[in-house]
């Protein structure tokens, strides 16, 4: 039953990749607000069965992240490429890479953490009143931070208690939970974990820190 599982949940993410790519057609023949939201909500359901097959395979022991030097400049520059523009321009996204020169490379999964940073970007966009800011900064007594904030109403106090509850009404919780999962994959030798930090500050903070 497992492989079916893990099958299942492989295929209709590559239908929903499929889908997705006719709605971008789709939108190039004849451009519209619901086939906006439409290729968003697709792009969505899609990452959220990225999550839930990475956490499916936590839980049999199988998930193996690829670990390899990433130029942080380059890696950036991707994540927000993919990010691309919002359907609308109520909400702008500023950034702050400064870091990334002096920092260089660094040792991670960029497939696994850019499905997380997207996950808090979207999130931010989604519920911010008008900014977002996505800081790169290297994180005192070694590693990297990545840290995605938004002037919305902030995380729910269960959240920031450590609950599991999801972030925003309407959400499974999916993504912190692969968040999590991610962040605490990524260790050294010495056996410093990854993590997730949360807080509220004129909004909502999410921080992603690699070892």
């Amino acid at each position: 039953m497992e492989p079916l599982v893990a099958a299942a949940i492989h295929d209709a993410k590559n239908a929903l990749n499929a889908l997705n790519a006719w709605l971008a057609t789709a939108k190039r023949d004849c451009p519209s607000a619901a086939l906006d939201q439409a290729q968003a909500m697709a792009g969505r359901v899609s990452a959220q069965l990225v999550e839930l097959l990475a956490l499916y395979r936590a839980d049999q022991g199988t998930l193996r992240l690829a670990v390899e030097d990433q130029y942080l400049e380059d890696f950036v520059a991707d994540v927000m490429a993919e990010l691309g523009p919002a359907a609308d321009d109520r909400v702008t996204v500023a950034t702050d890479f400064a870091a990334a020169a002096d920092l260089g490379s660094w040792a991670f999964d960029a497939y696994q953490v850019k499905f997380v940073l997207l996950d808090a970007l979207r999130n931010a966009r989604r519920h911010a009143a008008a900014h977002v800011r996505f800081v790169l900064a290297a994180e005192p007594g070694g590693g990297v931070r990545f840290t995605v904030a938004d002037d919305g109403p902030g995380f729910p106090a269960e959240i920031l208690a450590g609950g599991a509850a999801a972030m925003a009404e309407g959400s499974s919780g999916l993504g912190l939970s692969f968040a999590r999962l991610i962040a605490e994959r990524h260790a050294t030798p010495n056996s410093r974990h990854g993590r997730i930090e949360l807080a509220n500050d004129g909004g909502a903070h999410f921080s992603l820190i690699l070892p």
